[in-house]
């Protein structure tokens, strides 16, 4: 996994600059875009996040529906993708952060195709770029999974205080 990551690393810089392009297109400018023509930009890495906790959801027995990627209003905001779940403590946090499984993902797939020439680079630059983007948890993950944070922080400390004494 460490050699993957020193791969990584040692990509051409021109590699990364367009992969940090690509992820300040997804996070900074399509938003401003209006909501059609960020939902068009935004649609394989929402799909690839959603289906991350889907199956993580499937595997762990917290009965999902489908992801919905279809756009809806939520007050002043849109809401881009959701997984309905039901969770129960010990499952909040995996399925909650279930999408960082595909940043190694997204990490490989530049790597494996870091020699690519002419268009075929710029398709896998998006590819790798929209995995990496699909990858980081969204504020609503981080919302569901804090309290089962807190909680297994809490309960560790409290195991290891019992162990001290």
């Amino acid at each position: 996994m460490f050699d993957l990551f020193e791969r990584f690393v040692a990509l051409p810089t021109v590699t990364h600059f367009l992969i940090g392009t690509m992820l300040a297109v997804h996070y900074a400018i399509a938003p401003r875009l209006g909501m059609w023509a960020f939902s068009v930009l935004s649609l394989p890495s929402t799909l690839a996040h959603e289906l991350g906790h889907w199956f993580v959801a499937l595997v762990l027995g917290a009965r999902p529906s489908f992801p919905n990627i279809i756009p809806k209003r939520e007050g002043s905001t849109w809401a881009l993708g959701s997984v309905r779940v039901s969770p129960n403590i010990l499952t909040r946090i995996p399925i909650a952060l279930a999408p960082f499984a595909l940043l190694p993902l997204g990490i490989w797939y530049a790597v494996a195709h870091s020699d690519a020439l002419g268009w075929w680079y710029l398709v896998h630059i998006w590819i790798s770029g929209t995995l990496i983007a699909a990858s980081l948890p969204s504020r609503q993950d981080w919302l569901v999974a804090l309290p089962a944070i807190i909680c297994a922080v809490v309960g560790y400390l409290v195991l290891r205080k019992l162990q001290l004494d």
